[in-house]
């Protein structure tokens, strides 16, 4: 048997204990998957966009310059 991806042990062996625990029932709710966003949510038509924050898009970008360049001057890229 392959190995259970972090969505499968959720399914297969946490949810059903919290389930058994009173968990499914009001007021509480289980939803298996959720996006936490530290960005800005931007409402768009009936849904929803998650935008990252610009200093969190910097700074990502500042950390991958060095690998770029470097490839870049080895005629790489």
């Amino acid at each position: 048997m392959p190995p259970l991806s972090e969505a499968d042990t959720c399914r297969k062996l946490v949810v059903p204990k919290l389930k058994a625990a009173g968990w499914d029932d009001e007021p509480h709710s289980i939803a298996e998957q959720r996006t936490i966003t530290d960005g800005r949510i931007v409402p768009v038509g009936k849904g929803f966009v998650r935008r990252r924050l610009q200093t969190e898009t910097a700074a990502e970008l500042d950390a991958l310059l060095p690998a770029v360049l470097d490839r870049a001057f080895k005629g790489e890229l």
